[in-house]
């Protein structure tokens, strides 16, 4: 008798497996619908996720450079529009803090050079951003009056050769106007320094944002266009009613 209700209970499995294969349609099936029910009291529900297939024409090519080009772009032709407008939104942020950062960095040139030729007398029109760090540096170029914050005295110090470059001088450190002057200009240079540092952030976050962009497009295209077999497992589950082993596929 054991032997015959294990061949029984096989019998039945694979014919309420053969019907749930057949009802592709339905999101759910369940035999005791139908008014069949398994020995025992046990019951076999197949749940078909139809929405892991509805990529499985699109080229995971064309979405992978789409996210290159503009992040975002690669989700909304996948269909993941909330995921796309999260990418819009933070590349145009990380776009407009590049933008705005570049500007501040060349308002900041300009002052600099204009404020270092009113009250340094330096030629500093066209100078690039060494020279301008050095008069940030040094009150002057030439050692004047025993003065110990001149270009010329440290790089004799330090037995280094003085370059050649247009003079200037802020003026004595005994004077609260020379003093007030240089550190105007010093504070113009540290704005034109944080403006450099934000510039590199912005684009380090365009750079992370594509990468981002392409890594969730990958993810989205493995678990929506029906391709290869993602993964398995058994779980197993307890109840007042009793237990089961619940076995989950990812296709």
């Amino acid at each position: 008798m054991s032997s015959l209700r294990i061949f029984v209970l096989g019998a039945a499995a694979c014919a309420l497996g053969a019907q749930a294969w057949a009802q592709s349609s339905p999101d759910t099936f369940d035999p005791s619908a139908s008014g069949t029910s398994s020995p025992g009291g046990r019951e076999f529900t197949v749940e078909v996720d139809t929405a892991r297939g509805r990529n499985s024409e699109k080229s995971l090519g064309l979405a992978l450079l789409a996210s290159a080009v503009l992040p975002g772009t690669g989700e909304a032709y996948l269909g993941e529009d909330r995921s796309a407008r999260a990418f819009w939104i933070a590349e145009a942020s990380f776009w407009a803090g590049l933008i705005i950062a570049t500007r501040i960095k060349s308002d900041n040139m300009q002052s600099a050079r204009n404020y270092a030729s009113e009250y340094a007398g330096a030629d500093a029109a066209g100078q690039g951003a060494a020279y301008l760090e050095r008069l940030a540096t040094f009150r002057s170029y030439r050692e004047k009056e025993h003065r110990q914050d001149s270009y010329e005295l440290n790089q004799v110090l330090t037995s280094q050769a003085v370059e050649s470059m247009p003079d200037w001088d802020f003026g004595a450190s005994g004077t609260p106007e020379n003093t007030a002057h240089w550190n105007e200009y010093k504070s113009i240079m540290r704005h034109y320094r944080g403006a450099k540092v934000a510039i590199s952030f912005a684009a380090g976050a365009l750079v992370l944002n594509r990468a981002a962009s392409i890594a969730h497009t990958l993810r989205v295209y493995r678990r929506t266009s029906g391709r290869g077999l993602g993964y398995y497992q058994f779980v197993p589950e307890w109840g007042p009613d009793g237990s089961a082993l619940k076995l989950t596929v990812n296709f």
